[in-house]
């Protein structure tokens, strides 16, 4: 008998004991939610009392800091075609005091007519931003002052948007006057950059160097992880939050993991114009229901994204954390956006205008052994929907001629990993 009672009192210890790590485990769940949501509240309090006022005397020093800066500071690209002003203007957040290395940038590009967007980019995504702008030279005392206007209407690019400059060397710069007449609505000034005369969707005078443009915005980023879009994307809310917390959590910033080949995947979709950009995956699957969104290049070129698995991603709804949701095997002509190391492969910058310029990259990452891990709760959605008739005239002869260099890039790399068994078809 005692025999007996001494295991129940063994049995009933070692239950205590259990359902007292149980309890511990929900209390430090529960405090971890209730940190996460307060980091996130506190971020959003914070983002909308940035620097309110930027003062006449302030722009004015700013003006002339950019106007020495194009005048003395300039480089010359690979090509020696482009010139090359880097950090044309910094972010406020890059003069805090606190390391950007454990950081992940949003790297992005555009024309002067494209930099209204960034409004949107700056304030979902609480994090720096590092932006290439191109003008041809008779523009660029526009983009100046577009720059400074827009850091004046919208404190959170003054506070995250550092700017670089990119123009031609065949039309140098002699005396710029950069005092110009801007509207002074916020409204009117987004208006007035829609509306500038140089062409869209790649009719300009100079090819686009796009690759060029996304290689000189991510040298300038200061940051461990970077995250390559384009000006006309919209990630998701808190995702640069988001991704710090999975960072931290799976020790992507320990020098262990500095080596580790693994990109993360963010699918990307497209929606109506009229549409309310979605802030989560829960209002994004609603709006894919309502057939008011759907995946990007759908209709253009939807090989060149499925293999994302859309379908295995909207199935999974929208949890507490963001993770790895499945590996996806890169697949000819998969170009996905993703979040890497700046340590990843640059862009050929001979690929200009439309076609292959950011696919050329992804094949390159393959061949070279990365890994490609879509995230269950990260997304990037383009305003309007992509159709054939939304690109300029000359979309296939650019096609073309890049579908020519990337059979040459294709062979090239076999020469560049020789001991890759991996191929980009």
């Amino acid at each position: 008998m005692p025999v007996i009672w001494r295991r129940i009192v063994v049995l009933l210890v070692v239950v205590i004991a259990i359902l007292q790590v149980i309890h511990m485990t929900l209390l430090s769940r529960l405090e971890a939610r209730k940190n996460s949501h307060h980091q996130k509240d506190t971020v959003g309090r914070i983002w909308e009392n940035v620097g309110k006022e930027y003062h006449e005397a302030e722009m004015k020093e700013d003006r002339a800091q950019m106007l020495k800066a194009i005048q003395q500071s300039s480089v010359l690209d690979s090509s020696g075609e482009f010139r090359i002003v880097n950090f044309l203007l910094r972010a406020e957040l890059m003069g805090l005091k606190h390391s950007l290395q454990h950081d992940v940038s949003l790297i992005t590009h555009c024309t002067i007519n494209e930099l209204y967007q960034l409004d949107k980019l700056s304030l979902r995504w609480h994090g720096p931003i590092s932006v290439s702008v191109f003008s041809i030279t008779q523009d660029i005392p526009l983009a100046v002052e577009a720059i400074l206007h827009l850091r004046q209407c919208f404190p959170s690019i003054r506070h995250n948007t550092s700017f670089h400059l990119i123009y031609p060397l065949n039309n140098p710069t002699t005396d710029i006057q950069l005092q110009l007449s801007f509207p002074e609505s916020c409204d009117l000034l987004q208006e007035r950059l829609q509306n500038h005369g140089i062409g869209k969707n790649y009719a300009h005078s100079v090819p686009y160097p796009n690759n060029l443009l996304r290689n000189v915005a991510r040298r300038n980023a200061l940051t461990e992880f970077v995250f390559v879009i384009d000006i006309d994307l919209v990630p998701s809310d808190h995702l640069h939050e988001d991704f710090l917390t999975f960072a931290k959590e799976n020790r992507l910033f320990f020098e262990s993991n500095k080596d580790d080949k693994t990109v993360y995947v963010v699918p990307a979709y497209e929606m109506k114009d009229e549409t309310e950009i979605p802030k989560d995956k829960t209002s994004l699957l609603q709006l894919i229901e309502l057939m008011e969104a759907r995946p990007f290049y759908f209709e253009l070129c939807w090989k060149c994204q499925k293999y994302t698995d859309y379908e295995a991603w909207q199935r999974e709804p929208l949890t507490e954390k963001l993770s790895v949701l499945f590996e996806v095997l890169w697949r000819d002509p998969w170009e996905p956006f993703y979040i890497g190391r700046n340590t990843v492969p640059y862009y050929d910058e001979r690929f200009r205008q439309y076609g292959f310029n950011r696919i050329s990259q992804v094949c390159e990452l393959h061949v070279t052994g990365y890994k490609f891990s879509v995230l269950n709760n990260a997304f990037v959605v383009h305003r309007g929907l992509k159709t054939p008739t939304s690109f300029h005239k000359d979309k296939d002869l650019d096609q073309e001629r890049n579908r020519i260099l990337f059979r040459q890039f294709k062979t090239e790399l076999k020469e560049k990993y020789p001991e890759s068994s991996r191929k980009c078809y």
